[in-house]
């Protein structure tokens, strides 16, 4: 009989293989408006061009403030033109990952250190902060003109309105909830998050008393933050990595603790590390997106706001012990362009046009739902398969690759174990009616999963599969 397959879904990966053995590797999982051929789809994920704006040094984070990308890269805060040129604009000490944010004509830097920087594009001047009015702060937020940072502790502070290295003596205060220690604070919507490492407490702009915030009323979440640098937002929500190793999401409508999988969850509870992570958000072509990475841990996650969560990975990655993060850093958008730093400080831009990494193969990988007796209602029997349809984007071939491949590996054991690759050619140019079809497989067990790879440096698309299937 000929059945549908589950290929176009994005990454949940039980503990328990046969169970759930999905991956989604580099393809973008897509619910499709209208009446399409399909509903669900896999689509390319963009690529990277090679560097717009070279770089030589760690990656420490980027903003595009005021039409101008700031970036750290090393000891160096650089502002990069349209071009991609970078001037050299001073100095940021240390070694600790950045929270850069714009305050009016100001860009206001925090790494850790005794104080924090403000780069003036009006007088194009890099200060430092007098370390007698600071508590090293890690994060820095920006609300009604007013710069906030983290300080010792559950300690946090505010500077006077417009000068965001000038701290009123009277405007410090600590979290009021829990005595937990403050790992981050955040704007979102218009308030400010005290992100500690247990719970999360919510204030808002009074305009009195110093400093002139007031505490939310309900706006205690028994929620801690797990990763400092994983906190980002869209128009809709606020991410970031719980205590729990959970991601959430906060929005006026609340919190939601239900995206990440529970799959998920339990694979990110067995990093040795998962305090490094970093989140940013950003938006393309209508997709709001967060994406998590674990440095350590060598993993990257991607999540389209209302779908699927799928995996990122570059050209480090390692099919055998399946890790491998990707390359990106950090992110912005400017010059009608998505800017990506890489780890080494180079900017690199993310298109759909483009199909490498910095010239890099791109290996994208998508194994399906296991295909059970079960879905026959004789579960515990062995199955064999005959014939697998891909029913994708053909004819994608080009000047430089005439003759672009799919390859299908099949495993027996619900993805413990994979056979040989089995390739097709998906059509040179133009041969858009090319059937995709793999004949004589003749494999049996209780438990089958289909391995769907490509490489070849062309657009991909895949809209649904069907197996031929014998009890």
């Amino acid at each position: 009989m000929l059945i549908p397959i589950n290929i176009t879904g994005g990454t949940s990966e039980h503990r328990s293989r046969p169970q759930s053995k999905q991956v989604c590797r580099n393809w973008w999982p897509q619910i499709q408006e209208g009446d399409g051929v399909s509903k669900y789809i896999l689509d390319s994920f963009p690529g990277l061009s090679t560097p717009w704006s070279a770089g030589s040094g760690i990656d420490r984070g980027m903003l595009a403030h005021r039409g101008i990308v700031y970036k750290v890269t090393g000891t160096q805060l650089h502002s990069i033109a349209e071009n991609g040129t970078r001037t050299l604009l001073g100095t940021i000490t240390g070694t600790e990952r950045c929270v850069l944010e714009g305050l009016k004509n100001s860009v206001v830097i925090t790494a850790g250190e005794t104080a924090a920087w403000e780069w003036n594009q009006d007088t194009t001047t890099l200060t430092y902060g007098d370390p007698a009015d600071f508590e090293n702060p890690f994060s820095v937020a920006v609300l009604n003109n007013q710069a906030i940072y983290d300080g010792l502790e559950d300690g946090w502070m505010t500077s006077d309105v417009g000068t965001p290295l000038v701290i009123d003596g009277l405007n410090y205060a600590t979290a009021e909830s829990a005595a937990d220690k403050l790992v981050r604070v955040y704007v979102f919507s218009q308030k400010l998050f005290l992100l500690g490492q247990l719970t999360t407490e919510t204030w808002w702009n009074s305009g009195e008393g110093n400093p002139p915030f007031e505490r939310m009323e309900g706006g205690l979440y028994q929620i801690g933050c797990g990763a400092r640098n994983s906190v980002a937002h869209t128009d809709r929500a606020m991410y970031f990595l719980g205590d729990d190793r959970n991601v959430y999401s906060i929005s006026d409508a609340g919190v939601n603790d239900n995206i990440l999988p529970a799959n998920l969850v339990r694979e990110i509870a067995n990093f040795g590390r998962y305090s490094d992570a970093i989140g940013w958000t950003m938006r393309f072509h209508k997709q709001n997106f967060y994406i998590l990475k674990f440095p350590s841990a060598n993993k990257t996650y991607a999540y389209p706001e209302g779908g699927q969560w799928f995996e990122l990975n570059s050209s480090t990655y390692d099919l055998a012990t399946e890790t491998g993060r990707y390359r990106g850093n950090s992110y912005a958008y400017c010059y009608n362009k998505h800017l990506v730093s890489d780890e080494d400080g180079n900017v690199l831009e993310l298109h759909e046009d483009y199909f490498t990494e910095n010239g890099d193969t791109i290996i994208r990988v998508r194994d399906s739902a296991p295909i059970h007796a079960g879905l026959f209602d004789a579960p515990g029997k062995n199955i064999e398969l005959n014939e697998v349809t891909l029913v994708m984007e053909t004819g994608v071939g080009t000047v430089s690759v005439p003759s672009p491949k799919v390859t299908l590996a099949i495993s027996a054991d619900g993805g413990r174990t994979f056979g040989v690759d089995r390739m097709a050619n998906v059509g040179i140019a133009g041969e858009y009616q090319k059937e995709i079809k793999f004949h004589g497989l003749n494999v049996t067990g209780p438990s089958i999963v289909l391995r769907v790879s490509v490489s070849d440096p062309v657009y991909w698309c895949i809209h649904s599969a069907g197996a031929n299937i014998n009890l």
